[in-house]
């Protein structure tokens, strides 16, 4: 095809154009040039935006400082603060047609420049107030937020408020190791005024509060952070139902008082329900348990969990659990689900048979495998019979000649050998069974298959 214009000179027509393709090509390439220019004018705006917001932010952090400067020294701290003071700890501000978030942080500092009271050098900790004054706009994310900090002194010698200490928190990963820029809130309604404040551990995952108020197991801590799963403090038993391993802090005046809870980086678990030949279960209901260990059980001693949830997989067997914490789950088949399906196992397999273990910052997929009741099929388990422990590794021949059927299966890591191998049910009729494992006494035995069922057979065998 051929786009042209026809035009006369000399009394000869002659053709000229392009053709269809080639008018694609340009069409394609004005567009992406329009694109092009459409995006960096975009970003250029946003750029320039976002420095707007920014100059507004730093000129809202100096001007609180102006404020707080000239505040009289014991007036220095928030509301609900360590210490307490005039500064509300939470703004919300509108200028210029943008909303500002302002949150102010008042902290006594222990400089050691005069020695610490943790190392017992320095009676008298509260040297100086560090004011931190942070201004976040739109999404709050680290290029939308100014942090301004300044130091106030007073004049004459430094004292300790009578009735007070220090609380310092510390945040660790489960390896040990201080949790930095943790978001750490402390509640205390028992005292007078009531202390809410909010602030964030240093580089070595600590913060202290030198001039908290004396008080006993009513400092109610809980701490968090962008992709790590948080933590907090409970009641001391009986209030709380269990023995938490948390318990609310205590602050014990002239001295430091140390709480520390563990945050790591949440996981991700995808639970698929199967049948032992690979083909996805739909629609399973079943429990799922575990996760952050935050006590024990008063009576049984038995580890208490802060994650239990009732799911059921989707059309294609899949059930997904995002931000979960590190740790020990155990899954448990609904009671409506038992009269259909047997448990087999988890795949991959763990030394406990319904046992999922998680590692921090993990994303795992795990194999839920259930064996229909009513498919005629045979589980064997094998045992010990010396202390009826599962054996793993051992040989299991299952056949009928006459049937045609003869295959040989090991054990897994839970003693069980399940038949068939394929989707293709075991035929009705009786089949020898021979079992031998290394260091045992071999053994034989007898399964019958008859109608649509599961059999279960168990073979002990002695050492």
């Amino acid at each position: 095809m051929m786009i042209g214009v026809f035009s006369g000179t000399n009394g000869r027509q002659r053709k000229s154009g392009f053709t269809l393709i080639e008018a694609m090509v340009v069409l394609f390439v004005v567009s992406l040039i329009t694109l092009t220019f459409y995006e960096t004018w975009n970003l250029g705006t946003q750029h320039i935006a976002n420095a707007k917001h920014r100059l507004g932010a730093s000129a809202l952090a100096n001007q609180q400082m102006e404020i707080i400067r000239s505040l009289i020294f014991d007036d220095i701290g928030t509301v609900a603060g360590i210490p307490t003071g005039t500064l509300p700890e939470d703004q919300t501000l509108n200028v210029n047609n943008t909303t500002y978030e302002v949150h102010t942080v008042v902290q006594f500092v222990d400089d050691p420049t005069d020695g610490t009271l943790v190392a017992g050098t320095d009676i008298a900790p509260n040297d100086y107030k560090k004011v931190t004054v942070t201004v976040a706009w739109g999404a709050a994310s680290d290029s939308e937020m100014v942090e301004m900090t300044s130091i106030f002194s007073l004049d004459g010698v430094e004292s300790v408020a009578a009735g007070t200490g220090i609380l310092s928190v510390n945040v660790l990963n489960a390896a040990g190791i201080g949790v930095a820029n943790a978001t750490v809130r402390i509640r205390n309604t028992a005292i007078v005024p009531n202390i809410d404040v909010t602030a964030a551990t240093d580089a070595n995952g600590n913060i202290m509060f030198p001039g908290a108020p004396a008080s006993v197991q009513e400092y109610h801590i809980t701490v968090s952070k962008g992709g790590y799963y948080g933590n907090m403090t409970y009641d001391p038993y009986p209030t709380s139902v269990f023995k938490p391993t948390n318990v609310h802090a205590s602050v014990v005046a002239g001295s430091l008082s140390a709480a520390t809870l563990v945050a790591d980086h949440t996981s991700s678990l995808e639970i698929q329900t199967e049948d032992p030949s690979g083909t996805a279960l739909p629609d399973i209901d079943f429990t799922i348990s575990g996760g952050l260990v935050i006590g024990v059980d008063a009576s049984t001693a038995e580890p208490v969990y802060d994650f239990s949830q009732a799911a059921v997989t989707d059309a294609s067997g899949e059930a997904d659990f995002s931000d979960r914490s590190s740790g020990a789950y155990t899954l448990a088949l609904d009671p409506s689900e038992v009269a259909q399906y047997e448990f087999l196992r988890l795949d991959p397999e763990e030394a406990v048979q319904n046992g999922i273990n998680l590692a921090a910052g993990d994303s795992k997929s795990v194999k839920y495998v259930l064996a229909q009741k009513n498919f005629p099929s045979a589980l064997i388990t094998v045992t010990n019979a010396a202390d009826s422990t599962v054996l793993a590794g051992a040989s299991v021949r299952l056949y009928n000649i006459g049937l045609g059927f003869d295959v040989t299966l090991t054990t897994d890591t839970y003693g069980q050998a399940y038949f068939p191998i394929n989707s293709t049910p075991l035929a009705p009729g009786t089949y020898d069974l021979d079992v031998s494992a290394a260091g045992f006494v071999s053994d034989t035995d007898t399964v019958t298959v008859i109608g649509a069922n599961l059999e279960k057979k168990s073979v002990s065998l002695s050492p």
